[in-house]
């Protein structure tokens, strides 16, 4: 049932992206090639495809009661995965992409994984600081600052 509601929610979402990206300015490129709309067009048809094929496959397994109970999943974990990723949105700002990032990495292994304190703090040290590195020398994206970085 939450497949099904999110599938939705996200092909509302993605129809929303791409409406709103119809409306940005292209007056100052012209009839130059790919706009600034393009991008995010691409994404929102990406999402919307894959979003309506997650719910008709789901409505499927649900006819032919193949839906199995809890398969793994902890709601729990999920909404705690949810609830982090709100406080790194807001913390991204405030201290910084790498900062924030390091400590988002943490928590998330943290909740969904029980590996060794070293592996945690080892893998969310190194996946922010190699993503930093990337968009900062090449592709010469400026990411937000803060406090170590």
């Amino acid at each position: 049932m939450l497949e099904k509601v999110f599938s939705i929610l996200l092909c509302i979402i993605s129809a929303v992206v791409y409406y709103s990206a119809s409306n940005f300015d292209m007056s100052y490129i012209g009839d130059s090639g790919l706009g600034p709309d393009f991008f995010p067009k691409v994404i929102s048809v990406i999402l919307f495809i894959l979003s309506a094929l997650i719910f008709i496959f789901k409505v499927m397994e649900d006819k032919k009661g193949e839906a199995k109970e809890n398969n793994g999943q902890n709601p729990k974990a999920t909404l705690l995965t949810i609830g982090v990723f709100a406080v790194y949105i807001f913390l991204i700002g405030k201290i910084g992409y790498l900062t924030s990032t390091i400590l988002f990495s943490f928590v998330v292994i943290s909740i969904l994984k029980k590996n060794s304190l070293v592996l945690k703090i080892v893998y969310s040290i190194i996946f922010p600081l190699g993503l930093y590195l990337l968009f900062t020398y090449a592709f010469k994206v400026s990411l937000p600052v803060g406090i170590l970085i």
